[in-house]
């Protein structure tokens, strides 16, 4: 079995990774497409989200954006050919680690501001999907280092998929609410 190879030595792990190679092409592609779909959500409704009572839509949006990036960045470090378990695995726990933080740091700056047209709960409900899916990868990535096994990896198959689903959720989320704003009476510039 290739996962067990994965557990004992270099040549396993490196075999074992270069058969993930379709998958991690797929999520980043995916990633990296959405990104550029928010981007142009993003650039159509501009006006509404840098309104200054607006921050919390602006920092869903930039929540959403790090979750693609977070995705697009994983695939790329995964796609780098020949890297023994310790590196794939640091790399996994350094980056999710970071990733959570800023998100974790995000979701607490934005406490206690509310939108009738988006309230924190709903800020909230997009948050934690994101941050339960950098925890995985980041423990993933732990579990891998301190057990030198290359199984864990499966688990991230997940995480990768919550954090794409949501951000596409969040996206579509924050345009439609957007477009509300914006075609409200009573909305500012």
């Amino acid at each position: 079995m290739i996962a067990a190879d994965a557990a004992v030595g270099a040549g396993g792990w490196v075999a074992f990774q270069e058969a993930w190679h379709e998958f991690f092409l797929m999520t980043g592609t995916a990633a990296v497409t959405l990104a550029g779909l928010l981007f142009v959500a993003i650039s159509l409704h501009l006006d509404t989200l840098i309104h200054a009572t607006r921050a919390h839509l602006l920092a869903l949006a930039r929540s959403i954006l790090m979750s693609y990036v977070m995705v697009l960045t994983l695939s790329l470090m995964m796609l780098v050919p020949r890297q023994t378990l310790r590196p794939v695995a640091t790399e996994m726990l350094v980056v999710a680690a970071a990733f959570f933080v800023i998100t974790l740091r995000q979701l607490r700056s934005q406490r206690g501001v509310d939108h009738p047209e988006f309230p924190h709960s709903q800020l909230r409900r997009r948050l934690i999907p994101t941050l339960i899916g950098y925890a995985v990868v980041a423990l993933t990535g732990a579990s891998m280092l301190v057990l030198r096994t290359g199984e864990f990896i499966y688990l991230i198959i997940g995480a990768l998929c919550m954090l794409l689903g949501n951000a596409t959720g969040a996206s579509w989320d924050l345009l439609v609410r957007t477009a509300r704003i914006r075609r409200r009476p009573d909305a500012s510039p």
